[in-house]
């Protein structure tokens, strides 16, 4: 009995040595919290970003061309200067036509102004010969004016007399009928001597002065002037005695006037209606603002002619030198602003959807020492069409840099996008994860767990469910 006690010990401590040496040759890994990221990797090219084209809006003969490719410009310097010859002829016309317009503005400007008519002096109004709705041509006369206030008096003086005269010398009037006298004036002395009755000769001398309230064009008067007295009497006549004459034809809209009223010199006393006059006015006022804004337009397209850098970068190409021809519209020169460089991938059709803008991506090169550099970098664009080739579609993905230095363009990278990352997760490495099961040893045992998985990336999986810190997760 004591005997089999032993065996059976012996078989027990046997097949714990066998255990232990099977338990021993398991590799465990512990489920770890941390993070997992999914990426995308490719290669890519070190480009320019943001390539502007220089293109001009007019076209002509190319004068002047300040710059080669690889100079740096800064934004406004001038590029190119295109031939503006054509323009400044055309420049030179509208000025021209513009003067032409305003010519003829002025006119009818002056023709409007004439529809009002003005008294030419001052007086009484002593007929009026057209009313308010009459049609008047032009030269017609409207009214009849006379000043009764001043009078004038014309007689001849002995030519020896006379020749003493000067204007503005006082004067004595007399009225042969009317006792007192009035002063007066010497207006004007004529030249030649005039034949009077009696065989006699004298120079006739006109005096001005005012009515003393009685007088009218019907009175007689004589007149002295100093020692020298005229040598027969004359008639009084009226200072101002005249018509007011319409210079425009039309209706009359407007009548200041009655018979017997006062006017005075540049009074308004008569407005017509001409329509004909009116529009072609105001045809003629948009005649000159339409001259004018072509000019003025004109006159702005000299700058199309100077093509400056419209910012600060480095040229890249120069299709079009001094003496070529430009033609509006076609690219004459490429640059990329200063520094700015990115990282063009193209990435297979098959990972495109998992790619956006915004997403972290990092770039690597390896000088020729062997250094490996790492940039950091974000996708900043995803093309919407793609290239087909060999049956492969391939969407260019574009790549800012945070940092540029010791880059150029030309330059072969490689590239890696985070499409996905999500951090405090329970991972484990993705090769202990068969389907929906892994390996766990308990109890010196392997036993078969399921599991429920999350994201998958670099390596690792995410464990949801199933799983614990504290488990010993079996490597294959």
């Amino acid at each position: 009995m004591k005997r089999k006690w032993m065996v059976l010990l012996c078989a027990l401590s046997l097949l714990a040595a066998a255990g232990c040496q099977k338990e021993a040759d398991y590799q465990t890994v512990t489920p770890e919290v941390g993070t997992i990221e999914n990426r995308v990797e490719d290669t890519g090219t070190v480009a320019w970003r943001d390539p502007t084209s220089v293109i001009p809006v007019v076209s002509g003969k190319v004068v002047s061309c300040a710059f080669e490719e690889g100079d740096a410009v800064t934004a406004g310097q001038t590029l190119y200067v295109i031939d503006s010859g054509d323009l400044e002829d055309q420049i030179t016309q509208a000025r021209l036509s513009l003067k032409t317009a305003q010519a003829g503005a002025a006119q009818s400007e002056a023709a409007c102004a004439d529809l009002t008519v003005y008294a030419s002096a001052s007086g009484t109004v002593t007929a009026v010969y057209c009313h308010v709705g009459d049609y008047i041509g032009a030269g017609t006369a409207v009214a009849q004016i006379q000043d009764s206030a001043n009078l004038t008096l014309t007689v001849p003086f002995a030519p020896a007399d006379a020749a003493s005269l000067v204007p503005g010398a006082a004067a004595v009037i007399t009225f042969p009928n009317q006792s007192g006298t009035v002063t007066g004036a010497v207006e004007r002395i004529y030249d030649t001597p005039t034949a009077l009755s009696g065989g006699r000769e004298g120079v006739y001398v006109e005096l001005s002065f005012q009515n003393p309230g009685t007088l009218t064009d019907a009175a007689t008067a004589t007149a002295a002037v100093g020692a020298a007295a005229c040598m027969e009497a004359g008639a009084v006549c009226y200072a101002t005695q005249q018509s007011i004459y319409a210079a425009q034809s039309g209706q009359v809209l407007t009548l200041d006037l009655e018979t017997g009223s006062a006017v005075t010199q540049g009074q308004a006393v008569l407005t017509l209606k001409n329509d004909a006059l009116t529009n072609a006015a105001v045809n003629a006022g948009l005649s000159v603002e339409t001259a004018r804004t072509n000019l003025e337009q004109l006159e702005a397209k000299r700058s199309d002619y100077t093509i400056a850098a419209p910012i600060d970068g480095t040229i890249l190409t120069r299709s079009v030198k001094a003496g070529d021809f430009a033609s509006a519209a076609a690219p004459m020169a490429t640059l990329a602003p200063a520094h700015a460089l990115c990282v063009n991938a193209e990435i297979d059709e098959i990972y495109i959807d998992r790619i956006w803008p915004g997403q972290e991506a990092c770039v690597q090169f390896a000088d020729d020492s062997g250094v490996e550099r790492t940039y950091a970098a974000q996708v900043r664009r995803v093309d919407e069409n793609g290239v087909t080739s060999g049956g492969v579609t391939d969407y260019t993905v574009e790549l800012v840099l945070e940092d540029t230095s010791r880059l150029k363009a030309g330059m072969n990278v490689s590239v890696s996008i985070v499409t996905q990352r999500k951090e405090g997760c329970l991972r484990l490495p993705s090769e202990a994860v068969s389907g929906s099961t892994v390996q766990v040893l308990r109890d010196g045992q392997a036993v078969s767990v399921s599991v429920t998985t999350g994201i998958t990336g670099g390596g690792y999986t995410e464990s949801t469910a199933g799983l614990t810190g504290d488990d010993a997760v079996i490597l294959p």
